[in-house]
This record gives C-alpha cells, structure tokens and sequence, in this order.
C-alpha cells in the first residue's frame, strides 16, 4: 500500500481550508480588476510553483485563471480605449502602458516577430564560411592551353 502524501488538488486545498470556497469568483474578480498572476498567488497564499502545478493538473483552474486573465487584459485594454474616447490620451504614459501589456499579455502584444529563414526548408547553415567558385572566361582558357 502507497503511504505519503496525495497529490495536491484544489479539491484537497479546498477541503482542508487553504483555499477559499468560492476561489474561482475571487480570481475572477482580480482578473476584472486588472489584476495578474502574482495577485492570484499572493491571495491564494501558494508559491508560484504549486500555481503552476494546479494549472497543470486541473482544467477547471487552468480555465478559470485562463478566463481572468482575458478580463485583466480587457481591463488594461479599456483604460487606455476610455481616456482615447474622452481625449485624454496624453494623460497615459504609453510606454509604461505598452510595457505592461507585453508583459502580461505577451503571447498577443508582442512587438517581435519571429522569422523563420529556410533555404527548402532546411536551416541556413550559419558557420559564417563562404565558398569562391572561379568562372574563367574564354579567353583565360585559350591562355592556359597554349602554356
């Protein structure tokens, strides 16, 4: 018979009070906020790691931390759309506001692009060796024939 410790679940951290009841309304709630990650670790009173793991292990917490932060990401998005509409743009430093949104949201507010280089769909061989190939021409031929 297997002793030790069972696998973390958010049923487990549920029923032995870790976690809050309602946990999936208090996430939703930091994403409606403008909230990220580090806040719903930091209510969660988890590490980063076991947030990860949780995320790993169950859907229902993926998907609800996936859901909040789509609500963050409009949060952020209507802060700047709202002071656009009103003509208060100067009021938001863009830089700061863009920076926030590559970070959180990288995955759609990224200013890279990646570029694939192929040659017929292999890589480029990158060894940075360049080959020479001496095309004679006519006349250079006729001169080494006669010597």
């Amino acid at each position: 018979m297997k002793r030790g410790r069972k696998p973390f679940s958010i049923e487990l951290l549920v029923e032995r009070g870790r976690f809050p009841t309602d946990w999936k309304k208090k996430l939703l709630e930091i994403g409606m906020n403008g909230g990220n990650q580090t806040d719903m670790i930091l209510l969660l009173n988890v590490s980063r790691g076991t947030f990860y793991r949780l995320m790993e292990r169950s859907s229902d917490f993926l998907n609800t931390v996936n859901r909040a932060m789509e609500y963050s990401e409009q949060w952020w998005y209507n802060i700047a759309k709202t002071e656009w509409i009103k003509g208060n743009s100067k009021s938001i430093n863009s830089n700061h506001w863009s920076l926030i949104m590559r970070n959180q949201f990288g995955d759609r507010w990224s200013d890279r692009k990646e570029h694939d280089i192929t040659s017929k769909g292999d890589k480029i061989n990158n060894d940075n060796n360049i080959n020479v190939e001496i095309i004679k021409t006519k006349d250079d031929e006729d001169k080494d024939n006669n010597n």
